[in-house]
C-alpha cells in the first residue's frame, strides 16, 4: 500500500514539467527482497531537464536510473531495473541497504488521455488501485465497486474490488498493482503553542492534521498552516472527519480534555493518545465514564525519549504515531536484523 498524496503531487510536478516542454518518465519501486531504503510502492519522477523528485534509494541509485530514463524517453518504451546491492564490487562499499530491488520505468505520454484521466483519479481524495502487465503491456487504474480503466489489449489479472481486497502492492508473474489510499487524519485537539510542532511534523510523517479548539484567536490557518482543517467546536466535524481517526488530546484544560475524551471514545479511533500524567487520563475516565478497555488508549502518549521541549516531545508523540500506523514496537532498532517489517 502506498500514499495517494505522494502520488497526486509527483503526477502534478510531471504536469508541470511537461507543460514547460520537458520529457517526463514515472518511477515505482515494484519489487523488494530483503533490505531496501524504501518499499514496494514507492515512486518519484524525472524531467529531461535534470529535474527529479522523491527518491527511491536515497541517491544510491537515482544517478543511474536517469540514464535509464533517458533511453526510455529516447525509445518512448518503459523498462524494468533489477539492483542487487549486495554486490560491492559494483556499488561500492558506502550502500547502507544490501537488499535486492526491481524499479519500474514509465515514460509518460501527458497528451495521452488515460494518464490524463490517470492524474484526475489521483486528485480524488479516495482509494484507488493501478497496475499494470510489465514492463510494457496493459496499464489499468479503478476504484472499489468500480470499473477498470484501461490502456492497451486485454483484461487486468482481478478487478478493482478483488486488488482491492488484498489491500497491498502485490505481484504475480508479470502482473504488479497497488493499492493507494489517502493520508490517515489526525486530530490534534489543543491550540496551544506545544501543538504547533505535533502538527507540523505530523504532516511531514503523512498524516491530514485536523485542530480542534475553541479559542478562534490561536486556531487558526496562521498559527496552524501544516493543517487542512481548523474546527472550533465539535459539530464542525463531520463524521468523515472523525471516523477511524488518531486522536491527540492536549488541551491543557481538563474539561476540555473530558469532552474531547467522550467525543474521541464514540469515534472508532484508531489510536487515542493523552498527554498528561496516567493519574489525569485516570481521574477523566472516571468521571466520563469511559471504558479504556474498549479504546486504543495511549496514556501519557509518546515515546520514552527523555524529551522536555515542545519540538522533543512532538518528535515523541509523532513517533508513536507512525509506530501505531505502521505496526512497529516503537522500540529501538538496535540489533535488529530487518529494518521493515
Amino acid at each position: 500500500m502506498s500514499s495517494i498524496r505522494e502520488a497526486r503531487e509527483h503526477f502534478r510536478t510531471a504536469l508541470n514539467w511537461h507543460e514547460a516542454g520537458h520529457q517526463v518518465a514515472w518511477l515505482t519501486l515494484v519489487d523488494v527482497k530483503g533490505s531496501a531504503y524504501r518499499r514496494p510502492g514507492a515512486k518519484m519522477v524525472m524531467a529531461s531537464n535534470g529535474r527529479m523528485q522523491g527518491t527511491l534509494s536515497g541517491g544510491c541509485l537515482e544517478g543511474d536510473l536517469y540514464l535509464h530514463a533517458e533511453k526510455a524517453w529516447q525509445g518512448a518504451m518503459p523498462s524494468l531495473h533489477q539492483y542487487d546491492l549486495t554486490e560491492d564490487e559494483m556499488w561500492g562499499l558506502g550502500i547502507g541497504c544490501k537488499g535486492q530491488v526491481t524499479i519500474w520505468i514509465e515514460p509518460l505520454d501527458l497528451t495521452d488521455p488515460f494518464w490524463r484521466a490517470f492524474g484526475q483519479a489521483l486528485e480524488a481524495d479516495e482509494p484507488l488501485v493501478w497496475g499494470g502487465e510489465l514492463p510494457g503491456g496493459l496499464r489499468y487504474f479503478g476504484r472499489e465497486l468500480g470499473d477498470w480503466t484501461i490502456r492497451g489489449q486485454g483484461t487486468a489479472p482481478a478487478g478493482p474490488d478483488e486488488l482491492m481486497r488484498r489491500g497491498s502492492t502485490g505481484r504475480e508473474g508479470s502482473w504488479w498493482w497497488d493499492v493507494m489510499k489517502p493520508p490517515e487524519r489526525l486530530i490534534v485537539a489543543g491550540a496551544g503553542h506545544d501543538a504547533k510542532p505535533v502538527v507540523a511534523l505530523a504532516n511531514q510523517a503523512g498524516f491530514e492534521v485536523v485542530v480542534l479548539d475553541p479559542r478562534e484567536q490561536v486556531n487558526t490557518e496562521r498559527d496552524f498552516p501544516h493543517a487542512t482543517h481548523w474546527v472550533k467546536t465539535a459539530s464542525e466535524l463531520t463524521p468523515e472527519m472523525v471516523s477511524d481517526s488518531f486522536w491527540v488530546i492536549m488541551n491543557h484544560h481538563q474539561r476540555r480534555d473530558e469532552e474531547t475524551l467522550k467525543l474521541a471514545a464514540a469515534s472508532r479511533p484508531k489510536f487515542l493518545g493523552v498527554l498528561g500524567p496516567r493519574t489525569r487520563t485516570a481521574e477523566m475516565l472516571a468521571k466520563t465514564g469511559v471504558d479504556p478497555e474498549a479504546l486504543p488508549l495511549h496514556s501519557p502518549v509518546g515515546l520514552d525519549l527523555g524529551a522536555e521541549s515542545p519540538e522533543e516531545v512532538a518528535i515523541s508523540i509523532v513517533g508513536e504515531l507512525l509506530a501505531a500506523r505502521q505496526g512497529g514496537s516503537g522500540g529501538p532498532l538496535n540489533g535488529r536484523e530487518r529494518i521493515h517489517y
